[in-house]
């Protein structure tokens, strides 16, 4: 199989992210959650992304203090559902990440 162009991958990136869709394989409630890569041992810098049953998403990081930042579905009064889309990916690409290279969280 020949590697996609970068045209392409432009193209499909834009086609994800302009129509509503769901990946089956991320589960509702679930915190997808990954550290970053410069954390120095510290276990600290955490990303999170969760999505409710109503497909809101939310994000937050454990520097965060506020509230968790929400980006609602379209049928919920959502105002930017290619962020949302953006963030589903997101999620599958911790949930992938955490699969194939698991991190020791120490809390």
């Amino acid at each position: 199989m020949t590697e996609p162009s970068v045209e392409r991958l432009i193209k499909d990136a834009h086609r994800v992210l302009n129509n509503p869709f769901w990946i089956p394989e991320l589960e509702a409630n679930r915190v997808f959650e990954r550290i970053h890569d410069d954390h120095d041992g510290t276990f600290t810098g955490r990303l999170m992304v969760q999505f409710t049953k109503d497909g809101d998403a939310w994000i937050k990081t454990d520097k965060h203090h506020g509230p968790s930042l929400r980006y609602r579905s379209p049928l919920g009064g959502g105002s930017s559902p290619r962020v949302k889309n953006a963030l589903m990916l997101l999620a599958l690409a911790i949930k992938l990440d955490n699969e194939q290279r698991p991190q020791e969280v120490i809390n």
